[in-house]
């Protein structure tokens, strides 16, 4: 009956398989779970291998390689799981472990009878990297290995390793190859040209003297012994007589040049290539070979230039050859205003945001004192008090100049450097690596020893004392640069002494002192106050007081670059005494902004003075560089009759030790005794 049905009728049945269904779906959402953990734990250990093999691949050529994975540890599975630990935590590994890894199998080397090797270094590099901050260095580095590397890759060259700015390089192993030579060689000239293209391109942003470094090749062929070095920093290395010859060869070389040895010449030879082969004049003694026939590789890009036609093709260049020069010049003039524009740029980047305020279009007017830029020396500036104005790197960087402020800045510096001549030393390029002097100096601020950087306002706070405020002013900073583009600007390439004797009209407008760097200031200034760099100066200054302290702070900066001058030497001296002096018989200052403003403004003026000598207090090959510059100007003055100009043979040597007892030392003291800027 239907009450029998209902009584035994319930909902139990649809219970029991709800709660088997649920549990068979946790069961297999959690299988699930599982699963998805495992694949991704067993992915991480698959990544952790790729990038183990991937670094094993890059240190090692291929054949090494899997010889080292196919060590027998339990197994090629576990080999690879403890070389890809190995490689995610070393730090944690026991030493034992580690050796017991690498050195599961008996020695891996090998002799490759027939190989050719590449040394390969930049020559002027230790000098170049004196004078830059460390990144700078590594950006160099890594841009120009980067395309030898990818030059490697297409030769199917194999790079061992770099030594510094050394590049080794080796074709014929480990997969041997019967046209090494041939390879190599070709390799090299890729080498040769890729870096001359890299270091000009770099010029624009590592600033000057970059496109200058030059690459020196040493190629030598013969038998390696080449194997995997085992222990901490493992690596593959090569052996033997042929890349020590390799070694000689490459610096006994020169600049942008192969030199190759006798037994690549040889195989170039026999393989039809010996067109490329130019012998050289000289022997060269290489340290325990003795004297050596050598050869150099032709560089040219047309490889098919014969040895017969060889004359020829120098006959035609010669008439060529003044034409390539200029246009290598104006090329070089060229990065060189890219880098100043990128220097300027970036100061403009921290005036502006210095202010917080949108950018102005209101230009200052600007009215000249009738007075030559001489009478305008002052002993104080007055600094803006910024003590308290923090300014972060990420509001620099979120200033976005318009395009024709960028614009006249460039045609701004373009315009520099056509006014200043074709001299040795007194050039547009010495005006740039002036600034650049400048610029690290103000980035190498000497940090007070009890400074809190924990406190960002405090920090910044200290450091303002501490630099008198030229640290925490953009626009000071922005004036010490444009000073020193500027400070040699339509330059003669004769001395003031020269003029005076000659009674140039500089001399009847300037009143016969300082005619040079008056000449500058004066041209530089007239050039920005131009109706067509309005826009310009709206920016730098929103009022005349700003635009009368650019143009106070740039008088005193550039007049500062007469040391001849005994009158204005003195009164600076006067003024570092009354400043620093820790026993002055000065009367004590009353106002303590003037003491400080005063400290500010000799101590920028002595920081263009080191700048405007700073190769004598670098390198030695800057120094020998710049000194022969000044030297062959000081020449042709003397050649070309002009009056008072002496032959400064005569008195070179004897004058060059006094300048550095009298003054490059004594002012080098000055810096370290004002303790703002470090090295």
């Amino acid at each position: 009956s239907e009450q029998g049905k209902d009584s035994y009728t319930n909902a139990f049945p649809y219970i029991i398989t709800a709660t088997v269904a649920a549990v068979f779906l946790f069961t297999a959402a959690i299988f699930a779970l599982y699963d998805m953990m495992v694949e991704r734990r067993q992915q991480v250990v698959l990544d952790t291998a790729k990038r183990s093999t991937a670094i094993v691949s890059s240190i090692f050529p291929r054949k090494v390689r899997d010889q080292l994975m196919a060590a027998p540890i339990q197994g090629n599975a576990t080999k690879l799981r403890s070389l890809a630990n190995a490689a995610r935590s070393s730090s944690q590994s026991p030493a034992g472990d580690q050796h017991q890894i690498l050195h599961s199998a008996g020695p891996i080397a090998d002799l490759f009878p027939d190989c050719t090797v590449m040394f390969a270094d930049v020559e002027g590099f230790t000098a170049w990297s004196s004078v830059r901050e460390p990144s700078q260095v590594f950006t160099l580095l890594e841009n120009i290995y980067a395309e030898f590397d990818r030059a490697a890759a297409r030769r199917h060259v194999f790079k061992v390793e770099t030594v510094g700015d050394c590049y080794v390089a080796v074709a014929g192993l480990p997969d041997p190859m019967k046209n090494h030579a041939v390879v190599m060689a070709r390799f090299a000239r890729d080498c040769l040209w890729v870096h001359g293209a890299t270091v000009k391109r770099l010029e624009r942003t590592l600033g000057p003297e970059t496109g200058d470094l030059r690459l020196r090749i040493g190629l030598h062929s013969g038998p390696i012994t080449a194997g995997v070095l085992r222990g901490k920093g493992a690596r593959f290395q090569l052996f033997g007589d042929t890349v020590n010859t390799a070694s000689r060869l490459e610096s006994s070389s020169v600049g942008d040049k192969i030199h190759i040895s006798k037994e690549t010449a040889g195989l170039l030879e026999i393989a039809g290539k010996g067109k490329w082969v130019i012998s050289r004049d000289d022997k060269v003694v290489a340290k325990g070979k003795g004297e050596l026939s050598t050869f150099w590789l032709e560089t040219s890009k047309d490889q098919d230039v014969s040895v017969s036609n060889r004359s020829d093709v120098t006959a035609n260049s010669e008439s060529a050859n003044a034409q390539m020069t200029q246009n290598q010049m104006a090329l070089k003039t060229k990065r060189l205003v890219a880098w100043n524009v990128d220097i300027l740029l970036r100061l403009i980047k921290q005036i502006v945001a210095s202010r917080g305020t949108p950018l102005g279009d209101v230009v200052p007017e600007w009215q000249a004192k009738g007075t030559i830029p001489l009478d305008e020396v002052c002993e104080i500036i007055s600094l803006p008090d910024r003590k308290n104005t923090v300014l972060s790197r990420d509001s620099v960087n979120s200033v976005q100049l318009p395009p024709h402020v960028v614009q006249l800045v460039e045609e701004f510096v373009s315009k520099l450097a056509e006014m200043y001549h074709d001299n040795p030393f007194h050039s547009f390029e010495h005006a740039s690596h002036v600034t650049m002097s400048v610029a690290k100096l103000l980035s190498r601020i000497v940090a007070p020893s009890d400074m809190d950087f924990s406190d960002n306002e405090q920090a910044t706070s200290t450091l303002h004392d501490h630099t008198y405020g030229i640290n925490s002013d953009p626009l000071t900073q922005f004036a010490c640069v444009f000073s020193a583009i500027i400070h040699d600007l339509d330059h003669y390439g004769v001395s003031n002494a020269t003029l005076v004797a000659e009674n140039d009209p500089l001399v009847s407008q300037y009143g016969g002192k300082s005619l040079a760097e008056q000449n500058s200031v004066d041209k530089a200034w007239d050039l920005l106050m131009t109706e067509h760099f309005q826009p310009l100066v709206a920016v730098l200054c929103r009022n005349e007081d700003e635009l009368a302290r650019l143009r106070q702070l740039v008088v005193n900066s550039v007049m500062a670059t007469d040391i001849m001058d005994p009158d204005l030497k003195r009164l600076r001296n006067l003024r570092w005494e009354k400043a620093f002096a820790e026993s002055s018989n000065s009367p004590v200052e009353d106002n303590l902004r003037d003491s400080i403003n005063r400290k500010a403004t000799i101590v920028i003026e002595h920081l263009i003075q080191a700048s405007d000598v700073s190769h004598t207090m670098q390198h030695w090959s800057v120094y020998t560089k710049w000194n022969s510059r000044l030297f062959k100007e000081m020449y042709k003055a003397y050649l070309d009759g002009r009056a008072g100009a002496k032959d400064p043979s005569e008195f070179w040597a004897k004058g060059e030790i006094g300048f550095f007892d009298f003054y490059i030392i004594p002012l080098a003291k000055k810096l370290k005794d004002c303790g703002v800027f470090g090295v």
